[in-house]
Formats: C-alpha cells, sequence, structure tokens
C-alpha cells in the first residue's frame, strides 16, 4: 500500500507554503492595524465630508456646521448601521464654555440635531458619546484643530 500523502517532499512544501502564508499575513497586521485607529481617521474625510471616528465595532463620521450636528454611524466595513431607537449627545467645548446637545434618528444610519447653540470654530473640542440601541453607550473625540 502506498501512502503518498505522507511523502516528506509534500510535507516539506506544505510546510513551506504555510509559512509563507504567515508570514504575509503577519507582516499585514501592523497596516491593518493602522488602517482602524483614530490617528489614521483623523487624516481622511468620510462620505458626507465630516470628521470619522472610531469607537469599537462602529464608526462614526461628524459634521458640524453653525446650528447643526449630523452623525453617519457605520461599521469597519463602511456598512451603514441602523440607528433605529439609538441616542446620542454631542458636548462642544470651546474658550467660552461648554454646551451638550442631544442627537436623534434622522435616516438610517444617521443621527442629526438643530440647536442654535452649535456655533464649531477653530479649537473648538467635541465629545461624541452614542448609545446605539441594546448595547451600552461608546464615546470618541473630535476635535476643530485637525485636518
Amino acid at each position: 500500500m502506498n501512502i503518498s500523502i505522507l511523502n516528506p517532499s509534500h510535507l516539506a512544501y506544505a510546510a513551506h507554503r504555510l509559512a509563507g502564508i504567515f508570514l504575509m499575513a503577519l507582516l499585514s497586521l501592523p497596516l491593518l492595524a493602522w488602517a482602524h485607529s483614530n490617528d489614521y481617521l483623523a487624516t481622511i474625510k468620510g462620505a458626507h465630508g465630516g470628521m470619522v471616528r472610531m469607537a469599537e465595532m462602529y464608526h462614526f463620521e461628524l459634521a458640524v456646521k453653525g446650528g447643526e450636528a449630523h452623525v453617519w454611524v457605520t461599521d469597519h466595513g463602511d456598512v451603514p448601521q441602523p440607528t433605529t431607537g439609538a441616542k446620542a449627545t454631542l458636548r462642544l467645548i470651546d474658550a467660552n464654555g461648554t454646551v451638550s446637545v442631544n442627537l436623534t434618528p434622522a435616516a438610517s444610519n444617521e443621527l442629526a440635531a438643530r440647536d442654535a447653540r452649535i456655533k464649531p470654530g477653530k479649537g473648538t473640542k467635541m465629545v461624541l458619546t452614542v448609545t446605539m440601541q441594546g448595547e451600552r453607550p461608546l464615546q470618541t473625540r473630535f476635535s476643530l484643530d485637525e485636518k
């Protein structure tokens, strides 16, 4: 009976292939980790022209302009996530003080607020707290000092 699957040359070839695949995966890990860091996300514009940050399994794109704040929620694959039942608070901090506004679901993956106190300017820091339906609150930070 000839069992060619146990042939040492086949095993060496398979081990060599697996080592190559493992090495490629290992070398790509730093790139993948960096691609999903807030440092990296701070360098890009979101699909709606806003600033992008992440918290756990979500990406949050924030766009603020006089009197309005909009947040779009996606996963790490940029798949829109439903905001039905979600709650959010945006706190704006600048030299004049702190303002907090509540955001409510506005579209399938959007949270929004209209409030005359939303007056972002250079140097404004913002803290976004989002509670997706049935989940614990997540928090991320934005700054208008960034690109």
